[in-house]
C-alpha cells in the first residue's frame, strides 16, 4: 500500500482548511474548484504571480513570496475564514472539472465542421 496515494491526497485536501501551492493553473483549479479551499500561491513562474493575483483579488486565496509573508497569509486566512470560504463556494459552483474534454470536443466539432 502507497504512503501516499490519491484517495489519501483526496481526503487530505477535503480536510484542510487551505493549501499552499504553486499558483499552477491545475493546482489551483483543483483546490479551488474541487475542494472550495482558499489557497496560499508562492509563485515559481511568472504566470504564477498572475494567477495568484487574479486569486486574490476575488479573495480566494493571498499571495506569499516569502516565510514571513506565509506566515501573515494564513493568520490572514485563519482571521477572515468566512470571506474566503464564502468566495471559494462561490467560484466551485461555476467550476467544470472536465474543461479540457469539453474544449477538446467543441474544438473537434468546429475543426469536423459540425459547429
Amino acid at each position: 500500500t502507497p504512503l501516499y496515494s490519491s484517495a489519501a491526497s483526496d481526503v487530505y485536501k477535503r480536510q484542510c482548511k487551505y493549501s499552499v501551492i504553486n499558483g499552477s493553473h491545475t493546482v489551483m483549479g483543483e483546490i479551488l474548484g474541487k475542494y472550495a479551499k482558499p489557497i496560499i500561491g508562492i509563485p515559481i513562474y511568472d504566470e504564477h504571480t498572475n494567477q495568484i493575483k487574479w486569486a486574490q483579488e476575488k479573495k480566494l486565496g493571498i499571495m506569499a513570496k516569502n516565510r514571513k509573508q506565509t506566515i501573515n497569509a494564513i493568520q490572514n486566512i485563519k482571521e477572515n475564514y468566512s470571506e474566503f470560504e464564502e468566495s471559494t463556494k462561490e467560484f466551485s459552483k461555476n467550476f467544470d472539472g472536465y474543461g479540457a474534454e469539453n474544449t477538446t470536443n467543441i474544438i473537434s466539432e468546429i475543426l469536423e465542421g459540425k459547429n
